[in-house]
């Protein structure tokens, strides 16, 4: 964690946070947790498959045996001829998209993953509305876990924020600075902030910004630095706030409200339609199709609102 330009608000405020990621307990937890959703998926397939195997011998129904057969060998990213050519052909990178790396796992964590995957299957047999804040929650420790990893930079004078987060951040080399060129590099313009609250958390301290009416879009919500860059990273969010003069301006663009305003009430109309013809569906689908409804309205809001 490096702190710079401690002085008054008028400088350049920077700083790097990488915690050692190999013994990150909070980061191993939220990654344990999270692999427990796709491997009870995968198990659950995997039982399906053995299923329609075991179906098809019993009662000789040997288009099921070959439709399994066909999806094992050449059914898509998971089957054994596709894995082949991409070990043959594929580049590290698609190597790393189709079998991500595992550097991260840890036989003593199996009983987080355990805890997520029974989770997931208590919400579906249960009550399957928990799955969609199950699934909000994953998010959210996502989002934790990268916050804690940060490369920054505020300029007062420009109201602007420069920012790596997440892995990137951990792997970010670039000595000579922020290079807004960089695709990895954030810039957030500050000016609409109206005041921002802080609270200190652990080994770091979280800004909690507020801005002005309909400065708020696009930029970051929450900004977590070192507790030892904190006095000057508010003293130059302060700086900002006396110093910047901001002008509303209309939102966002009359094209992207239309679409916004579109999708939203389809998606509106499909849940009423829903509601009107299919009451006897399944609960999964009901609260698929309700889920589809909220994100109607949370459109239509931004189309108006935003």
């Amino acid at each position: 964690m490096t702190p710079t330009d401690s002085d008054t608000g008028g400088r350049v405020v920077t700083w790097t946070a990488f915690p050692d990621r190999d013994a990150d307990r909070f980061r191993l937890v939220v990654l344990h947790l999270a692999a427990g959703v796709p491997v009870v998926i995968g198990l659950a397939v995997l039982v399906l498959l053995v299923f329609v195997v075991a179906d098809g011998i019993a009662v000789e129904n040997v288009r099921g045996i070959v439709l399994v057969v066909v999806l094992a060998l050449i059914g898509g990213p998971a089957s054994l001829v596709y894995l082949l050519l991409a070990v043959e052909y594929g580049s590290k990178r698609e190597m790393q998209k189709l079998i991500p790396p595992i550097g991260w796992f840890r036989l003593r964590y199996i009983p987080v993953s355990l805890l997520g995957g029974g989770i997931l299957l208590l919400s579906l047999a249960i009550q399957p509305g928990i799955l969609p804040v199950y699934l909000i929650g994953l998010v959210v420790c996502k989002m934790a876990v990268d916050l804690r990893y940060t490369v920054g930079r505020i300029d007062p004078e420009k109201a602007s924020l420069r920012q790596v987060s997440g892995a990137a951040a951990a792997e970010y080399t670039d000595d000579g600075g922020l290079d807004p060129s960089d695709r990895q590099v954030r810039t957030f313009d500050l000016s609409p902030l109206r005041c921002v609250s802080q609270r200190q958390i652990g080994d770091y301290t979280v800004f909690v910004p507020r801005y002005q009416s309909h400065g708020r879009w696009g930029r970051p919500l929450v900004l977590a630095v070192p507790n030892d860059t904190a006095t000057e990273a508010k003293t130059a969010l302060d700086t900002v706030i006396r110093t910047t003069d901001w002008t509303p301006s209309s939102g966002l663009d009359r094209a992207v409200r239309i679409v916004l305003g579109g999708l939203g009430i389809l998606f509106l109309s499909t849940t009423g339609g829903f509601a009107t013809v299919g009451a006897d569906a399944l609960p999964v689908v009901a609260y698929a199709v309700a889920t589809l409804g909220l994100l109607g309205v949370i459109l239509l809001f931004l189309a108006i609102r935003g």
